[in-house]
């Protein structure tokens, strides 16, 4: 069935993701170019966000009529500044406006960007192993205790609803992105709305 099949491959990118947020080992990511989507929300399960200045970060996806995979903004920016970037499908986000929301730990330079995130994991790699790994271990639990983890599989089941449901308007945009590209969609969205 089509949507056992699109619930596995949302479930794949899913784990995957998560993978990131439940490694035992802290993870870095370091930003550049445009980080969107489902890479907005790897950089988001990583422990610690290093971003170039110039790239440009958000979530799309409602302009396409998809959902989000892993919704972990709210539990990092809160609800409000969520909602605003989910529901405008905002793909413009400035490293330093992610920063300014607790999205990004850090901007740099590009020419700097993965020295710096090299040299962060030198100095977590000098502490007490253990210690790190247990540290990281509790912060995830006080993030997962006010049941992230419940909501996070709530979204996920709306996501296959949102990725298998198809409507007239999601049907002319799929047509037109397979015939004449992502740009010629995007214009015929932004033509309707006048």
């Amino acid at each position: 069935e089509e949507v056992a099949a699109l619930r596995k491959e949302l479930r794949d990118d899913f784990d995957l993701i998560m993978r990131f947020w439940d490694s035992p080992k802290p993870t870095v990511a370091a930003v550049h170019g445009y980080c969107l989507g489902g890479a907005f929300e790897l950089a988001l399960a990583c422990d610690l966000t290093l971003a170039a200045r110039g790239c440009r970060l958000g979530e799309p996806e409602v302009k396409f009529g998809s959902g989000i995979v892993a919704l972990l903004l709210p539990f990092l920016c809160g609800t409000k500044r969520a909602r605003e970037l989910l529901y405008t499908g905002n793909d413009r986000v400035t490293p330093e406006q992610a920063e300014a929301w607790g999205l990004v730990n850090r901007v740099t330079d590009p020419e700097n960007l993965v020295d710096e995130a090299r040299s962060l994991a030198r100095e977590i790699a000098r502490n007490d192993r253990l210690a790190v790994r247990l540290t990281k271990q509790a912060l995830n639990r006080a993030c997962e205790i006010p049941r992230m983890r419940e909501a996070l599989e709530h979204a996920l089941e709306i996501d296959v609803e949102i990725e298998s449901t198809e409507t007239e308007e999601s049907r002319e945009f799929n047509e037109i992105l397979r015939r004449d590209g992502a740009r010629a969609a995007i214009a015929w969205r932004d033509a309707r709305l006048g």
